[in-house]
């Protein structure tokens, strides 16, 4: 069965393959990273370019919009971590990471905390409090993803070796999960039950909270590295990539090892992102062919509406208000999509 096809409500054409994007708090705004260092402020009804800036020389990374207030931040090959204020374009306040490539950048969820990894190192800083509060060195490679729980008190960092969980007030390890070789991707489920990770075997590991040795679980048979997770509000469902079909893994009363995930058949190509809705039941998912599809997984494997890009679509997020996914492609087209009502 065929999903509904929809055009999207407008589309940009920015000329420079989109990395990151996220919306503003009060959804009127969408900020936007490219691959090549610039970033761009787009008013999120009309689809009009209201700010070009740019951000970082050589590259960009991450952005991240910033719950609690009006700034967004970005990290790039630069070495550094920015904030920037969308009504003007200006920048508010640039933050030297430990070394370049600071590859990943995330908000707690209540705004309080801006975290962000270069190379072995994570430093986590109160935004506006003009610095790092701390880092947190000792990794054993690279940090490849962070990831907050629900309440924002703790951190998760990936690298090879596993996983470390800390409390973001004081610094402290509370956890040590373990994991034989490299991670890719990262995510703590909102009931704070799980914490999940896409390895280099193209599987997915998942540790128990509290863990206990011996008690962590692994899901396997993907066709390619799960480089993105996405967890239901209730962190019932987990929806994972890793080849053309997402899968959906429920993860409710002893977690999902041996059960049979839900397979979500539709894209054309490999997807390349995940998203669900923060408060609804409605997972967005974009794949290399260009196509968004819909769907309400935790019900059904049919799509409820699709609509096509023209490139590769490299990054989703829902706006606020939840009604309109915004999604940047490899073609440098930035498009807002209207989702169907459940």
């Amino acid at each position: 069965m065929n999903a509904p096809l929809r055009p999207a409500d407008w589309v940009l054409d920015l000329s420079e393959p989109i990395a990151a994007l996220a919306g503003s708090p009060d959804e009127a705004l969408i900020a936007v990273l490219g691959t090549e260092g610039s970033a761009w402020v787009v008013d999120a009804a009309s689809g009009r370019r209201l700010q070009s800036i740019q951000a970082h020389e050589g590259g960009g990374f991450r952005l991240a919009w910033n719950p609690a207030g009006p700034t967004f931040a970005t990290s790039g090959q630069d070495g550094q971590v920015r904030i920037w204020d969308p009504a003007t374009g200006a920048l508010i306040e640039s933050l030297p990471m430990p070394s370049a490539w600071v590859e990943q950048l995330a908000f707690s969820p209540s705004g309080e905390w801006l975290a962000a990894a270069s190379g072995k190192s994570v430093c986590i800083g109160a935004p506006g409090a003009r610095g790092w509060a701390r880092t947190l060195g000792g990794h054993r490679s690279t940090v490849a993803a962070l990831a907050w729980s629900a309440e924002g008190r703790s951190l998760g960092a990936a690298c090879y070796g596993g996983v470390t969980v800390y409390d973001a007030q004081s610094g402290r390890v509370t956890s040590e999960l373990p994991w034989k070789t490299s991670l890719v991707s990262l995510a703590m489920s909102p009931d704070g039950r799980w914490v999940v990770a896409g390895t280099q075997e193209n599987s997915v590991q998942i540790w128990p909270l509290p863990f206990r040795e011996g008690e962590e679980l692994a899901m396997s048979g993907y066709a390619a590295k799960v480089r993105s997770l996405a967890w239901h509000h209730s962190g019932r469902y987990l929806a994972t990539d890793g080849g053309q079909e997402p899968m959906v893994w429920d993860c409710s009363g002893k977690g999902p090892a041996g059960s049979t995930p839900r397979i979500l058949e539709g894209h054309p190509a490999r997807v390349s992102c995940l998203a669900y809705q923060k408060a609804g039941h409605l997972l967005a998912s974009g794949c290399q062919g260009g196509q968004v599809l819909f769907w309400n997984a935790g019900k059904s494997s049919q799509p409820l509406r699709a609509t096509a890009l023209a490139g590769a679509v490299t990054t989703l997020a829902w706006l606020a208000g939840e009604a309109r996914v915004a999604a940047g492609c490899q073609d440098g087209r930035l498009a807002l999509l209207s989702a169907p009502k459940v």
